[in-house]
């Protein structure tokens, strides 16, 4: 089963890096890091922390997670800091619902968990998106799978909800 899984993962990591390996090589991505294309904000879910996410290019974003537990499970067992980090692509005008576009999105990430425990992975989310047009505030609803590499292998899974304030 384990096997299957860290197949699958793998097969989707390539399939989203692929249109990537196509691309022309004299053609540079122009980042423009002005505030305009940078949002902030809190995930409720799993993990619960703060958000980050920048766009590169009109349908592309880098995204950060941090989020943190100190208790685990209830327990004085000491807790873990988790990050992720997401490359993204959202797919305007796939989902139109009453003329608002909300995009659905994929991408590609890798996530790390310190702490009492280490944790060291692949992350693949995927959800749909809402900028609102008279506020400056994004929703992200979003489902994560990914697999843990280090220290063992195992599925992963995340979701939740992204409250980001558009610069």
């Amino acid at each position: 089963m384990k096997r299957s899984g860290f197949v699958f993962v793998l097969l989707a990591a390539l399939s989203l890096a692929a249109p990537a390996f196509g691309a022309p090589k004299e053609k540079k991505l122009d980042v423009d890091l002005s505030p305009s294309n940078w949002a902030l904000g809190i995930f409720l879910g799993e993990p619960t922390g703060i958000t980050v996410q920048l766009d590169i290019a009109d349908t592309q974003a880098l995204e950060l997670k941090a989020a943190w537990n100190f208790v685990a499970a209830g327990k004085n067992e000491g807790g873990n800091v988790t990050l992720q980090g997401n490359y993204v692509l959202w797919f305007p005008g796939l989902l139109t619902i009453s003329g608002h576009d909300i995009p659905p999105f994929a991408g590609i990430g890798v996530e790390a968990r310190f702490g009492t425990d280490f944790l060291l992975g692949l992350h693949i989310p995927f959800g749909v998106r809402y900028r609102f047009k008279e506020v400056p505030i994004e929703l992200a609803l979003e489902l994560g799978a990914g697999m843990s590499l280090i220290p063992s292998t195992s599925f992963m899974g995340s979701g939740g909800l992204a409250i980001r304030w558009m610069l």
